[in-house]
């Protein structure tokens, strides 16, 4: 707190004055460097989450920005709990998370926490929908999420400084510099909360208040580029940050001791050479991820994963429109764990090709990848993804997809003891997607609208079940994942106040297709924790220096039992949003926030017997400033 207090402090002129602002910011130029996904997914629904959603979850986490801005459903355990990602009636561990091009799912559990993840972790967040495994490996099944540094070159020097306080003990601190000259880039962002999370929730009409639900959570993100000459440049990236939060009972424990605390380090690094024709990118990444679970005070049990991955890839443009690619990717994890009797190890290692195509009148375009891995002594399945998309008419296109994807067994389903069957196959199965995208502008009000209808099988599905004396792994289920997804959006203008409106609703069917047992009962029936229904709807409106927005979000049904006998009942969460903006001297800008969340306190759970919170409230002030650069 002292830390952004000073910062504030030595960098804000004491002259303030109001500001106009937009809702829009405009994104400065950058270099992606995940080149892979640029110009080889045609057909895919790809959706980069604009700068002012961004801005107005910058002091949120990963979680929190997919639940408001995406058709992703978050199951979350609750306040400061685990909370992981459903894309399309998918798992967990079917979410692949690239923090600048790299996996950081975990090699033991092949999942990621996304609470954990603080968007000071990126300045862009894009989710790739579909499957992605010929692009970024095993675990890219229902979707990917990927995490974008930017070079800021040429843009002189911004400071951005937040404090955060909110309902049930919140504090959010947040810092971050960026500098950028001719030949450098540099960032530095640190962060802080804290929260005791003791809110109230009634059982049976007995009103408790959660305990031993504390979090404290701090870390520190460096990003340098390096330009070295007309067509080269280095990068490195260094990400350290410590999780200590506490579990608190569920609704049928009396009360819980349980603590966990995550500690982790990531590296990533590498060399870009780009000219006119040719890409040639190599980069690796070092990740050291711990955990230490403690059911009580006196009672520790460790993990500790660790993973390398090196890769080298060339994209080639041989003639106006197409662009070939090849590259090799070598991926070698290693895990301490309580539960494992030795030190097991990993290695991947994969060859891969893409191919991209867009005619010289951009009516249309067509792309193709292709991976083939193997895992030590194991071939894992062919993977490949094709798709096109084509105007069909003006402001209208369509577009489709299709795609085989795997998802290698993780080092709990391998080497876990008790229960570990290192005979498990792979999943793998099939996915494809069609849909269009298209804008229309009717009188003073622009319409913007997206459909997609999707399809995915996946065989080999492991699935942990009960046997005699404990639980083991086994591939049992065939999962059929369809559905339909939609946006619309409107924007328009009213004397001289701005309006925009945006509807998302989510269709998703994903059954198990394949009896267990003779009497199996979960055959054709809807998965457990994936609402079949949900939806989104967003009215905002900005004049001047302040705006406001409006947020409802509906989840339906989701069952607790494979027969569906059991489920949680739905529920409609709203929120609301006021921003001001206060002009401070000549390059810095003074932003208000305040947020309420479940306004009209909802009694709600996303996981059967975790408590969420009723009504909260969030108010925040961020002092942003730039000086740019002045070119020679």
């Amino acid at each position: 707190m002292g830390v952004l207090l000073h910062a504030f402090l030595l960098v804000a002129p004491h002259h303030l004055r109001a500001q106009t602002t937009t809702d829009t910011v405009q994104l400065r130029m950058h270099e992606v460097r995940a080149p892979r996904l640029v110009g080889t997914m045609a057909g895919s629904k790809l959706e980069v989450v604009d700068s002012a959603t961004y801005a107005r979850n910058s002091a949120s986490d990963l979680a929190s920005l997919l639940a408001s801005a995406s058709p992703v459903f978050i199951k979350s355990y609750g306040l400061g709990g685990l909370a992981t990602s459903s894309f399309r009636g998918g798992a967990a561990q079917h979410t692949a998370v690239l923090w600048n091009g790299f996996n950081i799912q975990s090699p033991m559990v092949g999942q990621t926490d996304l609470s954990l993840i603080p968007l000071a972790a990126a300045s862009e967040v894009r989710i790739q929908y579909g499957g992605g495994t010929a692009l970024w490996g095993s675990g890219a099944v229902g979707g990917s999420i990927l995490l974008n540094d930017k070079a800021q070159y040429d843009e002189g020097l911004a400071v951005d400084a937040g404090v955060r306080v909110g309902s049930f003990g919140e504090m959010r601190e947040q810092l971050r510099i960026d500098f950028g000259d001719a030949r450098w880039s540099l960032s530095v962002a640190a962060f802080h909360q804290a929260a005791r999370n003791d809110f109230a929730y009634e059982v049976n009409d007995e009103r408790r208040q959660q305990r031993n639900a504390e979090l404290e959570q701090r870390g520190v993100i460096t990003q340098v580029h390096r330009r070295i000459g007309a067509h080269q440049q280095v990068h490195f990236a260094h990400w350290y940050q410590l999780s200590d939060r506490r579990i608190p009972a569920t609704l049928h424990e009396a009360m819980s001791e349980a603590r966990q605390v995550d500690e982790s380090q990531r590296f990533t690094g590498g060399w870009q050479y780009n000219a006119a024709r040719m890409d040639v990118h190599v980069r690796g990444a070092w990740f050291d991820e711990a955990l230490w679970w403690h059911p009580t005070d006196m009672i520790a049990d460790r993990s500790h994963a660790r993973t390398a991955i090196a890769e080298a890839e060339m994209r080639w443009r041989p003639a106006r429109g197409h662009a070939i690619g090849f590259g090799v990717n070598s991926t070698q994890a290693t895990a301490v764990s309580t539960g494992y009797t030795d030190e097991p190890r990993q290695g991947r290692n994969a060859l891969f090709a893409t191919y991209g195509y867009q005619h010289s009148s951009e009516r249309w375009s067509t792309s193709a990848s292709i991976r083939q891995e193997r895992m030590d002594a194991r071939w894992m399945p062919v993977t490949a993804t094709v798709g096109a998309e084509h105007v069909l008419l003006p402001g209208w296109r369509v577009k489709g997809s299709a795609s085989r994807v795997y998802r290698v067994p993780t080092f709990n389903d391998l080497y876990w003891v008790p229960g570990g069957d290192r005979q498990l196959l792979p999943e793998q199965g099939y996915a494809a997607e069609v849909g269009a995208v298209g804008a229309e502008r009717i009188g003073r009000v622009r319409l913007e609208g997206e459909g997609t209808v999707f399809t995915r099988t996946i065989d080999d599905w492991i699935l942990w079940s009960p046997g005699p004396a404990y639980w083991s792994p086994m591939n049992l289920m065939r999962v059929w994942s369809r559905g339909v997804e939609a946006r619309v959006t409107a924007n328009w203008t009213g004397g001289r106040t701005r309006y925009a409106a945006t509807l998302r609703t989510n269709h998703v069917v994903s059954t198990n297709q394949q009896a267990r047992t003779p009497d199996d009962a979960s055959v054709d029936r809807q998965l457990i924790y994936v609402p079949m229904y949900s939806g989104q709807l967003r009215v905002g409106m900005e004049r001047g220096r302040a705006s406001a927005s409006l947020t409802g979000t509906y989840t339906g049904y989701r069952y607790t039992s494979t027969d569906n006998s059991s489920y949680l009942a739905p529920f409609t969460l709203w929120s609301a949003q006021f921003t001001y903006v206060i002009k401070v001297g000549e390059r810095g800008d003074l932003l208000l926030d305040l947020r309420g969340d479940n306004l009209l306190a909802a009694d709600y759970q996303v996981i059967a017997d975790r408590p969420m919170p009723g009504r909260a409230y969030h108010v925040g002030i961020t002092y942003r400033f730039k000086q740019r650069r002045t070119m020679p």
